[in-house]
């Protein structure tokens, strides 16, 4: 069976890469036959290198089904999705002329709790227009997407599926790092440099934003709140919090620091606190890796799969070292991350930026990871088996679509 795989296959975001292979990586496992995924890349579609036209529905129609997976595809961002309301954004009337299933696999959502959702009605449409088709499996991550939909668009119905985040389930290279220091604790430190105006505002400016929104361009009202002391207060306290834990930790463990981006929105945060940290720190205990792009996701995570333990505020750093069984502490800045943990149980792992003086819950937590990580694999392996199950379940039905 041939399966046009339409996803993020060239960014430069490695998160993307933890979908893709993990989706890969789940339906081969659970195919009763053999399965080929031919990549088209999403990204030259959001960019205007391709269009959403006859020629894309005459890909998919020359093979056995489309997989769209992944990606921030209900995007508040991309304002450009006049036809659907989301990312995928093939004109409705020409959806009837794909005569192939069509598999929405571990898909989300990218809209701040205080963002009005562009081209919201369309969205709705393509909604009612998919729960209509027999032959369409829409498969939302379980991050808090389906609660979303059916608040943001009041759209309930049970053809809006939870599937597993397919990052949990990433598949990592064995090999050898040299940046892995063999007789210290490897830590693995991730910051999350995109959406800073919103991930980092504080209360006033998520009661202003919205006011404002109704009169001035949200890209003008990022750039005021970025020149305005309070946002860059509020952003360097939280580099500063991390960096005193960091520097907590190494006073306590015989460790290395590894800053791992994952994007390049991240070197700011990542230049933020090496000024910040203690300089024998960064002189003597810190070293970076650099950017990766999707075909080598499986090296990129194998790094992940081999340290001691991930300081993440990424979503696709916390849940790829979940599925790989490291020790993680999550540090929150979404609700999608707090749903996410919510729904596996693990809750009380993270660390919530929010907290004015978070640091010494930071370092508490990786503490107790690093000297005694028994209770927390215990827990994880209950996890991987439940969504593991629900995996099993999900790719059922999307394999039902081809009897």
């Amino acid at each position: 069976m041939k399966i046009i795989h339409f996803a993020n296959w060239n960014s430069t975001n490695i998160g993307n890469g933890a979908l893709i292979k993990g989706t890969e990586k789940l339906l081969k496992e659970d195919a009763s036959f053999s399965v080929d995924f031919i990549p088209e890349a999403w990204d030259d579609y959001t960019f205007g290198l391709k269009k959403f036209d006859q020629s894309f529905v005459d890909l998919v129609n020359s093979s056995d089904a489309l997989l769209v997976n992944g990606a921030v595809t209900m995007n508040a961002f991309r304002r450009f999705t006049k036809n659907t309301g989301m990312r995928f954004d093939l004109p409705l009337h020409l959806w009837d002329a794909i005569k192939k299933p069509i598999i929405f696999y571990g898909i989300s959502y990218r809209c701040w709790p205080f963002q009005e959702y562009p081209n919201k009605s369309a969205l709705k449409k393509t909604f009612e227009y998919m729960i209509q088709r027999k032959d369409i499996f829409f498969g939302v991550r379980n991050d808090g997407t389906k609660e979303w939909i059916e608040r943001t668009l009041g759209v309930v119905s049970e053809k809006i599926i939870e599937v597993p985040d397919p990052g949990f389930f990433v598949p990592a290279f064995k090999g050898e790092y040299p940046e892995l220091h063999k007789s210290k604790k490897n830590i693995i430190i991730a910051f999350n440099g995109e959406d800073p105006v919103y991930r980092f505002s504080g209360s006033v400016e998520r009661f202003v934003w919205p006011l404002l929104s109704k009169f001035i361009a949200e890209s003008k009202i990022e750039s005021i709140f970025k020149a305005l002391p309070f946002y860059r207060r509020n952003r360097r306290r939280i580099i500063t919090q991390i960096a005193r834990s960091v520097e907590d930790i190494s006073r306590k463990i015989d460790c290395q620091f590894i800053l791992c981006p994952h994007y390049l929105d991240d070197y700011g945060m990542i230049n933020e606190f090496i000024d910040i940290v203690d300089e024998r720190i960064a002189h003597q205990l810190t070293v970076s890796t650099g950017l990766l792009k999707v075909p080598h996701t499986e090296y990129f995570y194998g790094r992940y799969a081999q340290v001691d333990l991930v300081i993440a505020m990424r979503v696709h750093s916390m849940s790829p070292s979940l599925g790989l069984q490291v020790p993680v502490v999550p540090l929150v800045s979404q609700g999608r991350m707090r749903v996410y943990l919510s729904k596996i149980g693990l809750s009380d792992i993270a660390v919530d930026i929010k907290e004015h003086a978070f640091s010494a819950n930071l370092t508490e937590k990786s503490l107790k990871l690093l000297s005694s990580p028994k209770d927390y694999k215990e827990k994880v392996e209950i996890a991987h088996e439940q969504l593991r199950a629900m995996a099993r379940t999900c790719n059922k039905k999307v394999y039902s679509l081809f009897q």
